[in-house]
C-alpha cells in the first residue's frame, strides 16, 4: 500500500508516517521501484504506535517497546511491565480527566440554575 493510501487510510500525515518510519516505529517499509509499499505488518504497527500516540505515550517508550517486540518473545515479560506503566499512567490520568470534568458538570449546572 502506497503511503498516500495509509494517509488518508490513518487519518496521519504523510511526514508523520516518514517520521515513524525514520525513527524505527513501524519497521522497515519495503520499496518497489523506490516507491513505499506499506505491508499488512507495517499497518498494524502504526495502528498501535497511533493508539500510543493518542494517549501520550512518549516517542521514546513506543521506540523501546518496539525494539522489544523486534528483540522476539524473551522480551515478553519487559514488553508486559513497559505496558502496564503506560496503563497505570493512563489510569491515573483518567482519574484527574474524570475529575475535571465533574468539576465542570457542576459549575454548568450551577450556572444554568442562576447560582454562580
Amino acid at each position: 500500500m502506497k503511503i498516500s493510501e495509509v494517509a488518508k487510510q490513518t487519518g496521519l500525515p504523510e511526514d508523520t508516517l516518514r517520521f515513524y518510519e525514520k525513527n524505527n516505529l513501524i519497521g522497515e517499509v519495503p520499496r518497489v521501484n523506490g516507491i513505499r509499499d506499506y505491508s499488512e505488518q507495517n499497518l498494524r504497527r502504526i495502528s498501535f504506535v497511533k493508539c500510543l500516540r493518542g494517549a501520550e505515550v512518549p516517542i521514546e517508550v513506543i521506540r523501546k517497546y518496539v525494539e522489544l517486540v523486534d528483540a522476539g518473545e524473551d522480551t515478553l515479560p519487559e514488553r508486559i511491565k513497559l505496558l502496564e506503566a503506560q496503563r497505570d499512567a493512563l489510569d491515573r490520568k483518567l482519574t484527574e480527566t474524570q475529575a475535571a470534568y465533574d468539576k465542570i458538570v457542576y459549575k454548568i449546572n450551577l450556572y444554568q440554575k442562576g447560582e454562580k
